[in-house]
Formats: C-alpha cells, sequence, structure tokens
C-alpha cells in the first residue's frame, strides 16, 4: 500500500478535537468534582461515617477513587480511616453492601488537605453507565480527638449527580464532597455499517493497530477499481446512516475530510494518536469513498471505521 502521509495532517485536527475525559495510569477519568475553593469539610468520626454518592457515567472496570481533598484533623490520628465503596437502594440511599473495602494507616492520608487515591483493579468491578455507588469513610477516631476531614462544598454542594449522607443513611442534600473517579478505556477500532461495491467489491477501511494514546497507527484504505484513482476519507465524532445519490450509505457524521491519491494497491494513512489523556474515551468515525467505474454509480463505499480512543 502507498503511505499517504500528507492527508493525514488535515484529519489530525479531527484527533485533538475529540476531547472526552482525562485519565492516568491506563485509566479514564469518569466524575470529577473538586470545587475551587472547598468552602466546608465533614469530619469523619466513629460517631459520624460519610459517604459521598456518584451516578457511573461509563460502562467499563471500576479502576480508581480518589477523596479528592482530605486531611488529618486535629493533629494526627491513632485509627485507622476504613475506605469502603458501597452500592445504594432504588433511591439512591447507601446500603452495608461492600463492594470493595480497605484499612489506610493514618500515615496513607494526607496530613494537610490533598488527595487520596484508592487502587480499585484487585476487586474487578465492572459497573454500568447510570449505576449509582457510594464512597463511604469511616473510623473508630473518637470525637474531639484526631480524626480525618473531607472537604467539599455547602451549603449550595453543586455535584448533580450524587449527594452527600452522614451515619449511613442521613442525607445532608445541601453538601457535596471532592471526588474523582475512574474506569478502563481499551482503545479499539471497529468496522460498522455495509459500504458499496465497485469494480473488485466492496473497498476495505482497517487499521494497523489499536488507537492506543502516544501511538502511529495507520488507516489502511483499499482500492476496489483495481487501477490508480482518487478517493476521500471522511471523519467525524458520530456515526451516520444516510442514503446518498451514489448508492452508497454514509456512515459518518462529517467534521473533517481530506482526498486521497489511491494506487492500485490501496494507501496507508498515518493517524498519529496525541499523547493526551483528556482525549481518552474519545470516539472518531472514518469512512472512505472510492472513484470507481465500476461502481452502479462510479463511487465505491468503505464500511465505517469507528476508533475509541485509549489506553
Amino acid at each position: 500500500m502507498h503511505d499517504s502521509s500528507r492527508s493525514s495532517l488535515a484529519l489530525a485536527a479531527v484527533l485533538t478535537l475529540a476531547v472526552h475525559a482525562g485519565a492516568q495510569s491506563g485509566d479514564c477519568l469518569d466524575q470529577d468534582y473538586v470545587p475551587n475553593p472547598a468552602t466546608n469539610g465533614l469530619e469523619v468520626t466513629a460517631n459520624q461515617p460519610v459517604t459521598q454518592t456518584f451516578t457511573v457515567g461509563r460502562d467499563g472496570q471500576l479502576t480508581r477513587v480518589e477523596v479528592a481533598l482530605i486531611n488529618h484533623h486535629r493533629g494526627t490520628p491513632t485509627a485507622p480511616l476504613q475506605v469502603d465503596l458501597v452500592t445504594t437502594d432504588p433511591n439512591g440511599v447507601p446500603t452495608t453492601t461492600s463492594l470493595a473495602s480497605l484499612t489506610l494507616m493514618p500515615s496513607a492520608v494526607p496530613t494537610s488537605r490533598g488527595a487520596l487515591s484508592i487502587d480499585l483493579t484487585p476487586f474487578n468491578l465492572n459497573v454500568r453507565t447510570g449505576e449509582v455507588l457510594g464512597l463511604a469513610l469511616s473510623t473508630t477516631a473518637a470525637p474531639g480527638g484526631a480524626t480525618y476531614a473531607w472537604w467539599g462544598e455547602a451549603p449550595g454542594g453543586s455535584y448533580p449527580r450524587g449527594q452527600v449522607f452522614i451515619r449511613g443513611t442521613t442525607s445532608l442534600n445541601v453538601w457535596d464532597l471532592a471526588i474523582r473517579t475512574y474506569t478502563s478505556a481499551p482503545a479499539s477500532a471497529t468496522n460498522y455499517g455495509a459500504g458499496h461495491p465497485g469494480t473488485n467489491g466492496v473497498p476495505v477501511l482497517m487499521a494497523s493497530a489499536a488507537p492506543v494514546l502516544g501511538t502511529n497507527p495507520d488507516l489502511l484504505v483499499g482500492n476496489s477499481s483495481g487501477v490508480a484513482t482518487s478517493g476521500a476519507l471522511l471523519a467525524g465524532f458520530a456515526r451516520a446512516s444516510q442514503a446518498t445519490p451514489f448508492g452508497g450509505t454514509l456512515l459518518v457524521q462529517i467534521v473533517a475530510n481530506t482526498t486521497l491519491a489511491l494506487p492500485a494497491g490501496g494507501a496507508r494513512v498515518p493517524m498519529p494518536i496525541p499523547n493526551d489523556t483528556s482525549l481518552c474515551g474519545g470516539i472518531v468515525d472514518f469512512q472512505c469513498v472510492v472513484v470507481d467505474a465500476g461502481a452502479s454509480q462510479g463511487i465505491a463505499f468503505t464500511p465505517g471505521l469507528e476508533f475509541v480512543l485509549g489506553m
């Protein structure tokens, strides 16, 4: 296949526009609520366990949660901090069912306000979009002594996808506490839809490798005509299914396009994926049309190709 490196330049901006959510260490940021400034906090004591609920925004494995603003309160606690990921009932109220449980020594918790990251990968927690879970903190530290403080916003907490509960089920609907959650986001390249044949059948559109952040896969564009010809590569952020006057179906909601010179054996179009974690989980769709005298209306269509950018 011929290397059409110049053609990738016109589409590189498409990938940089496909911003979805941030990620670190092989996962993608799903929920992100960190008020700046944090206006208030809740003390976590033996008498006051605290839970912040959240709504999952993406199917996948829940890999990490962060108590995004927490610190020692009134000195260094001697009692450990218990962290549980709990289910909720149909009304969004936390239950006592723990999906993951960890006991952290005081030295693992920031002494001044900062983030406490909890690795959940050992628990293999698969979650679904719309599922409501709770991040629950508890301790045996006595009130009035050295305890823990979880910070957020009150009154008027502005996180719309969850709320705070103390002592298990007592809601504080004017509070929200700082939290981040992360889910897995494996990169993938998947064909979809049906193309429209030319002289030698339906032209192919494939990827040489999955669209992993920071890598350079090629788009492999087939030439159904069997002779040198031209075509166009189309790109967008969503699939389409729109009939055209040329017999084929448009499978991309077009945001950008570029012309291609197609040798008889097809072309390789480099598609560098920026090493930008804000793209993690982003979707980019492609389709190619090929000038082919053997097609019913002189134009052959590839199937669609969908990139999910990831790790």
